[in-house]
């Protein structure tokens, strides 16, 4: 019959081996823990110093920025791109922080510092959206007419587009889809839209001059004459919102009234264009200049020369389409010629 000494040894024994194995199994776990925790699976991806996402691997990333590239090149034309793109391998348990494909492309573009040559367009002076080209801001309305139900031949636009060419970031110019998306032509007030019932402005003065009158006017106090090729107000089933004097290719624009020129641009149909304003609500417009002579902020004087004479924009021949706006109202120059 066994000792009690010698059974309470065995169970001392027994109780070791127990503690030891636990450790070694704890050991092992937390050794295996940290071994496949770091062990990489993805790469977290740097552009321009900033962390923007995870690809699986780089070749992924690499194949999605060649094809964004090529998109960019065949919407802008030869570009020079300019992102440090950088990568550090990491250890994620969640596969859904793994960018796909898309997304990594929208990473690319959003992310990227490298700048193109786009158009910024306006509508009534309103900024509307950065799109590639000019093309693309004829796209948008297009395609804003034709989400109306009526007949498109008695659409007429409503507001004044007009855009400015600059340079930007690739990531703030947008697509066509994107503009229309944002401009929803189906809310209440549109910055764009269209109409078959436009308000016809009076020629005032009950003045009334055919297409094709030959009356001569001085054009604001400058020595040399134009002739009134195409008189303020209906026209042609539109609004013609001032008067087109026409004169001969490179004669010299003045400045209507003393004032600053807020504006030196091109935009869609008045081609070369300059804006002065005269304070009081007052501004003149210059377009289808084939010279621009002013700078934005300049201050010039009645008389003075500001462009030339042209045909750029939506012209049949060299003239200069001229404006007189009254708190935003185009008026009637002819009430404010001398």
């Amino acid at each position: 019959m066994p000792k009690k000494g010698m059974i309470t040894l065995h169970s001392n024994n027994r109780s070791k081996i127990y503690l030891s194995l636990l450790i070694i199994i704890i050991t092992s776990a937390v050794l295996i823990r940290y071994l496949y925790s770091n062990n990489p699976n993805c790469y977290e991806i740097y552009i321009n110093g900033k962390i923007v996402g995870y690809v699986k691997d780089k070749e992924e990333f690499y194949t999605m920025d060649n094809i964004v590239k090529k998109d960019i090149e065949k919407r802008f034309g030869k570009v020079n791109f300019k992102d440090d793109i950088k990568f550090v391998k990491k250890h994620f348990d969640d596969i859904n922080r793994i960018e796909n494909a898309d997304h990594i492309k929208k990473l690319i573009l959003e992310n990227s510092n490298t700048k193109v040559n786009a158009v910024l367009m306006k509508s009534d002076g309103k900024e509307v959206s950065v799109l590639a080209n000019e093309a693309e801001i004829r796209n948008t309305l297009d395609e804003i007419k034709n989400s109306y139900k009526e007949e498109k031949d008695d659409l007429k636009l409503v507001n004044h587009i007009t855009y400015i060419k600059e340079s930007v970031e690739i990531g703030k110019v947008n697509t066509v889809e994107q503009t229309i998306k944002n401009i929803d032509a189906n809310s209440k007030n549109p910055i764009i839209k269209f109409s078959k019932n436009i308000e016809q402005n009076s020629l005032g003065n009950n003045l009334t001059l055919s297409r094709g009158s030959t009356n001569k006017v001085s054009f604001m106090g400058v020595p040399s004459q134009g002739t009134i090729t195409s008189p303020f107000g209906s026209r042609w089933g539109t609004v013609h919102q001032g008067i087109d004097i026409g004169a001969s290719m490179g004669a010299p624009i003045c400045a209507a009234m003393d004032g600053k020129v807020f504006c030196t641009e091109w935009e869609d149909g008045y081609g070369n264009v300059i804006k002065i304003d005269h304070g009081n609500g007052m501004q003149t417009i210059y377009a289808h200049c084939s010279k621009i002579c002013s700078n934005i902020g300049e201050y010039v004087k009645r008389g003075e020369k500001i462009g030339e004479v042209g045909s750029t924009g939506r012209s049949t021949g060299p003239h200069v389409h001229f404006e007189v706006r009254v708190n935003g109202k185009p008026e009637n120059p002819l009430n404010y010629l001398q």
